[in-house]
């Protein structure tokens, strides 16, 4: 009996440390990159009678657990922005206003997180998009225990701010086609990371 209760706790384990996709629950009418679905908002111009000439998409890559270089293990949940501008000046999504909001990680309300890495400036010149991935760290080393959360972020024109927006995520569950483990949709671009898992019993370990 014992033994039997081993191997059943032993067969859960992977799946608390398996990843977690969510999408924008409000403007879903984009998509990121691996085919996510992504929040689309226009860009108000300067003036309220001129038509919008920019856009962002905001998506979510999911959540996902793995050993830091000090081999603590950690969870990161990752947010895309690509701000599309077919206007004739700059505008910049505003690095310092990004941060998740409202996270819910079983059943509990966490503090906001601020970002702890992210990939890109945010500056769109005249016809040009620029992309931005952000890293967050919830405290969790489970990743299906993150429920909810909301992005917050903003969008500049010089000195005006052009947009202030905040994007609430809920869980997806992305259409499998071949590929039970959904991987196409993890590639924002840093390269390979350390395994993931919990490191004891028979050692296991995945690799992304």
């Amino acid at each position: 009996m014992a033994r039997a209760l081993l191997f059943a706790l032993l067969l859960a384990l992977p799946a608390c440390w398996s990843p977690r996709a969510f999408t924008p629950r409000e403007r879903v009418d984009a998509v990121g990159p691996g085919g996510v679905p992504a929040a689309l908002y226009p860009i108000p111009a300067a003036a309220a009678d001129q038509p919008s000439t920019a856009e962002v998409r905001v998506w979510s890559a999911g959540a996902r657990a793995r050993y830091a270089d000090d081999d603590r293990e950690i969870t990161e949940l990752h947010i895309g922005f690509e701000l599309e501008n077919n206007g004739a000046t700059p505008l910049q999504l505003d690095l310092g206003a990004i941060g998740c909001e409202e996270l819910m990680i079983d059943g509990l309300l966490q503090e906001p997180l601020a970002p702890v890495r992210m990939d890109g400036d945010g500056t769109a010149g005249p016809g040009k998009t620029a992309r931005v991935d952000v890293l967050f760290e919830p405290a969790t080393t489970h990743p299906r225990d993150i429920e909810t959360f909301r992005v917050r972020f903003a969008v500049r024109d010089g000195a005006r701010e052009a947009l202030k927006q905040v994007t609430p995520f809920g869980p997806w569950v992305r259409p499998v086609d071949g590929d039970p483990y959904w991987q196409a949709s993890w590639g924002w671009g840093w390269g390979p990371h350390p395994a993931y898992g919990p490191g004891f019993g028979w050692g296991w370990r995945g690799y992304w």
